[in-house]
């Protein structure tokens, strides 16, 4: 009963549609047109990508961002003396290079050329409106002493070359692992700074030998626009520097990373995609077209396929304006939506 009643309401409302439209097509024809264009032309002046991924995989209110940012507040970088901002939570923007020796190397023997590639990122330089800026100007400082927060490796690093400067074994100066004691007698962690590790006795702890070192260069943003941009061009000429400083270490192999990377990696599948958008447009526009045709030319109308495809189209283009207008933000997950579209306008006809 209920059933036949929406059906009849819905035939009722059609029907009336359908005369209202015959008596007025030039409204019909030119609103919609017109519509098209002004919300098509917003796409084109109001069109930012998502830059937030959390956004996109958690929900405001989710546990997990609540509790990140508890600890943000709680445990700050600058005031933490012997944890890292890595051991708590994410960092904001950060650069890292995870140096990886060949199979069966010991990468604690690269000292030297390990420091020389940290020495090549705190010289850095990148330009913003005509000042030059490195590590040293956008790291995060230690809240005792005012200097930059490092890896502790880095410091195990050092005594390791100074030992072989000096014509010691790399024995005498023991490294331990997941924990060991720097110079200045302070026990730290370096459980996620060294990677592959041999330890050969278990309750003494010395590393024998290590296949892979990560360090990581962490960069304060104060919460500043300007600040975060220069952030961002450090992170992406760092980048750069790993991929030129691969060419001339042969000895190990760099893999960089920044905090940007995710994000790049995540919106390049729209530029990878591009080619599977236009085969599939191609592909359902003669399908649209067949579907629409008969052998009796009388009663064929492939046009009316292509039309039904076009009318697709037009009004993606009119939700994606209505959709930037109100500050929405695009990410490639929206590209299915016109297929989607697509897919369920025959179902619903």
């Amino acid at each position: 009963m209920l059933r036949q009643v929406i059906r009849r309401g819905l035939q009722s409302f059609c029907h009336r549609l359908g005369l209202c439209v015959s008596r007025h097509p030039v409204f019909f024809l030119t609103v919609p047109a017109v519509l098209t264009i002004i919300f098509g032309f917003s796409v084109l002046n109001r069109f930012q990508p998502e830059s937030d991924l959390e956004r996109l995989v958690a929900p405001s209110h989710s546990l997990a961002k609540i509790e990140r940012s508890l600890a943000g507040s709680l445990f700050p970088l600058d005031q933490s003396k012997s944890q890292l901002y890595s051991d708590l939570h994410t960092p904001g923007r950060y650069g890292r290079v995870i140096l990886l020796s060949p199979p069966g190397h010991n990468i604690l023997l690269q000292a030297e050329g390990i420091l020389q590639t940290h020495r090549a990122v705190l010289e850095m330089k990148v330009n913003h409106k005509g000042y030059n800026y490195t590590f040293s100007h956008l790291c995060v400082l230690r809240n005792q002493d005012k200097k930059c927060v490092l890896d502790d490796i880095i410091s195990v690093l050092e005594d390791l070359r100074q030992a072989a400067v000096s014509n010691k074994t790399t024995a005498r100066v023991q490294v331990r692992y997941p924990n060991t004691k720097l110079k200045d007698g302070r026990s730290t962690f370096i459980g996620h700074q060294l990677g592959g590790v041999d330890v050969p006795n278990s309750k003494d702890q010395r590393v024998k030998s290590a296949r892979a070192i990560q360090i990581t260069y962490y960069l304060q943003t104060y919460g500043s626009a300007t600040q975060d941009l220069i952030g961002e061009k450090w992170e992406s000429e760092f980048c750069k520097l790993m991929r030129k400083l691969q060419e001339e270490h042969q000895d190990f192999q760099l893999f960089s990373l920044a905090s940007f990377s995710l994000w790049r990696d995540f919106h390049k599948t729209s530029i990878l995609a591009r080619s599977k958008i236009l085969v599939s447009l191609v592909l359902i526009l003669t399908t649209a077209t067949l579907s629409s045709s008969m052998k009796d030319c009388l009663r064929s109308k492939p046009f009316l396929g292509l039309l039904g495809v076009l009318t697709v189209c037009i009004s993606s283009v009119t939700a994606a304006g209505i959709f930037f207008i109100t500050d929405g933000k695009y990410n490639s997950t929206l590209l299915g939506i016109p297929f989607f579209a697509m897919g369920n306008y025959p179902s619903l006809s």
